[in-house]
């Protein structure tokens, strides 16, 4: 054991220090090809922002996963279809960040690229790629390969695109990713789940030194379309293999989860974010708009316009986020799947009413 959390620091600090060196180096290229965005009438910020950074958060997990497999540290050989897989997402991502493809194009694209992931991950051998046993979720178990593969390419693009949506303010991304993968850090932190407890230190390293270059006042990181969905990619990939481990007891020498109520702990990961997407949409639908139309409508744009700073909205939104799923996980162990459903549900609808009473409010905070 001490041999591992000497790996786990050493891994801590080595991403810092690369992650240093090419986020600072990165300004120099987006300068010299100009990778920048300009003001638009959706966007918070009206200088100039350098966006498709996530390209470099790609480039750090794979320059990790290569070097730390070399040395036999790990067998990142069971993950290298997802590994590959996150890295086209970015390119993509990447693209679009200066290209601007249409939703549907984008979709169509990321949708194509995760079913040959899935197909591929499976057969490597890579057991949990597919969502097929929700173990008694509702009273659910086996839902069959085919409908577990549907599933698992719903999940991974929703969450995509749920991630993809948090992208438009200073910290927001940043402070959300590093809170999600410190929470699977203690999920995974054992010797069945090693490798993941090693791309989390990776992610949580790498976006504290992102925000760094995020709240910057005179040259503005973003991680861009790029950084949004490889984050998405990887966080769905995340929950997935969260809801398909055989033995909820398996996940930490510190936790004990019920089968049943690992799909609600799942979602309660990302509450904020699929809160805001659900809101967004459905009132895109009631307007008689595409859902897929981007507008000013998400939650940090309401406190941003409300006069709240980037920093607050950012904290305060992750620390609901967090409140919400350790609500969820003291509860789980007393309810079952029906009930802990429908006390997520009411705790989602509360928030809900709380921002659209200050989205109608018509003075500042």
């Amino acid at each position: 054991m001490a041999t591992i959390n000497l790996l786990y620091i050493i891994t801590f600090f080595s991403v810092l220090f690369i992650a240093r060196f090419v986020f600072s180096r990165y300004y120099s290229v987006a300068e010299k090809y100009n990778l920048v965005k300009g003001y638009s009438n959706r966007s918070v910020h009206k200088g100039k922002v350098y966006t498709g950074a996530g390209l470099v958060l790609s480039f750090i997990l794979l320059l990790l996963a290569v070097g730390l497999n070399i040395v036999d540290f790990l067998f990142f050989e069971k993950l290298s279809p997802i590994i590959g897989a996150s890295i086209l997402v970015a390119i993509i991502g990447f693209y679009d960040d200066f290209r601007e493809l249409s939703a549907f194009q984008k979709y169509i694209i990321l949708a194509f690229l995760v079913v040959v992931t899935i197909i591929v991950g499976t057969d490597t051998s890579v057991d949990y790629g597919i969502i097929t046993n929700l173990n008694g979720f509702f009273g659910i178990n086996e839902i069959g390969y085919f409908s577990g593969f549907i599933f698992t390419c719903f999940v991974y693009l929703s969450i995509m695109n749920a991630i993809n949506l948090i992208d438009g303010i200073d910290g927001y991304i940043g402070i959300f990713a590093i809170i999600f993968f410190s929470w699977f850090f203690l999920m995974y932190h054992n010797d069945a789940f090693f490798t993941y407890s090693i791309i989390s230190i990776i992610f949580m390293a790498s976006m504290i030194v992102f925000l760094k270059h995020n709240f910057s006042r005179k040259e503005k990181l973003f991680v861009g379309d790029a950084g949004s969905l490889f984050l998405g990619f990887w966080m769905a990939n995340f929950l997935i293999l969260f809801i398909t481990s055989a033995d909820g007891a398996s996940f930490t020498n510190l936790f004990s989860i019920k089968l049943e109520n690992i799909p609600v702990l799942a979602i309660a990961t990302l509450n904020i974010p699929v809160l805001d997407t659900l809101r967004v949409m459905l009132v895109r639908l009631l307007n008689g708009k595409s859902m897929f139309r981007a507008d000013r409508n998400h939650i940090h744009h309401i406190l941003i316009d409300k006069g709240i700073s980037h920093l607050r909205t950012s904290l305060v939104l992750c620390l609901i986020n967090a409140f919400n799923l350790i609500v969820i996980f003291l509860l789980e162990s007393n309810f079952n799947s029906v009930e802990l459903t429908g006390i997520y549900i009411g705790i989602s609808l509360i928030w809900y009413g709380i921002f659209e009473y200050i989205k109608r409010k018509k003075y500042s905070i």
